[in-house]
């Protein structure tokens, strides 16, 4: 994930009450086989984009 999604999806992490380095520990643990962390990045990704959507709906 490029650095402008990962601001994003800290931010919108705290928001709703998630340590964000908790997250992206988990997302870049070693453990994880590459499809699952490719899946996660994607879902992380889809994240973002609705709840950057949601904020240009609220303003």
């Amino acid at each position: 994930m490029d650095e402008i999604t990962l601001d994003d999806l800290r931010e919108l992490t705290e928001k709703n009450g998630i340590d964000p380095d908790q997250l992206s520990a988990i997302a870049e643990a070693d453990g994880l086989p590459e499809d699952l962390r490719a899946a996660m990045a994607d879902i992380l990704g889809d994240l973002t984009i609705f709840g950057q959507a949601l904020d240009e709906k609220g303003r």
